[in-house]
């Protein structure tokens, strides 16, 4: 496979339309430069921790703008530290770009024709591990930038790539292998990140270690008390349609 570079395109952002919490976005902005080449496809790759997932289910009401494919991640919403959270597992996300067609022919300016894509992926946190006293309740999780190329079916070169001179970042190595978009792909060309494009932190709170015992306590004693309330609740339904029954009778 022939990998490449598209210098004269570029990701010119990623971010966090929220820091805090357990819901976010997150926004990539991708200037392409040019007309769109045969026989290729536009590709964004994100890394995911174990701490975030995507909802595939949620991500399928955005098919006018991709189509995805997902790797690794576990149960959806289990906790970090969850038996089947996909804790420790390679995680990522695969997107297909759908680039509109009243916008294939880009702003014009010097050196061509220039199309800004904006991409937007939901994202969530999973529960994190209670911490103990003393520490900050809070996990700082780690989103890097995502990779962004085209995937073609035939040999190409862009811009002022320097074809076969490019690395192929070490998280996408795996994808290659398991994508079947990518194993019928020739050649590979990625699009340089902006010179200031950083990675992207989320500020997820997580519970205090000294409460687990009270909240587990508390949970007990709960379902003990609907289990309680259910078994009056039909004793005393039977015991109605009992004298009910015996009342029909006597008339």
């Amino acid at each position: 496979m022939v990998v490449s570079s598209d210098d004269d395109s570029v990701l010119l952002s990623s971010t966090l339309t929220s820091t805090k919490g357990f819901h976010t976005t997150s926004i990539t902005r991708l200037a392409l430069r040019g007309s769109r080449p045969p026989l290729c496809n536009l590709h964004l790759y994100f890394t995911l921790s174990a701490q975030l997932f995507a909802d595939p289910y949620e991500l399928d009401l955005r098919r006018a703008s991709y189509t995805l494919q997902r790797f690794g991640g576990g149960n959806l919403e289990a906790p970090v530290f969850a038996s089947g959270s996909g804790h420790g597992a390679p995680s990522g996300l695969l997107l297909d770009l759908i680039i509109p067609e009243e916008r294939r022919g880009g702003d014009e300016e010097e050196g061509g024709s220039v199309v800004v894509l904006s991409v937007e992926v939901p994202l969530h946190a999973r529960y994190g591990v209670p911490k103990t006293e003393g520490r900050e309740l809070i996990d700082k999780v780690v989103l890097p930038p995502p990779e962004a190329f085209w995937a073609c079916k035939q040999d190409a070169a862009f811009g002022r790539g320097d074809q076969g001179r490019v690395q192929v970042p070490d998280a996408l190595r795996e994808v290659l292998e398991l994508a079947p978009t990518l194993e019928r792909a020739s050649s590979l060309v990625f699009i340089p990140h902006a010179e200031n494009l950083q990675a992207q932190m989320l500020h997820v709170p997580v519970g205090d270690a000294r409460d687990v015992a009270l909240v587990e306590t508390g949970t007990v004693v709960v379902i003990l008390v609907a289990f309680a309330y259910l078994f009056r609740a039909i004793g005393r339904a039977q015991y109605s349609k009992a004298v009910n029954v015996g009342a029909t009778k006597k008339e």
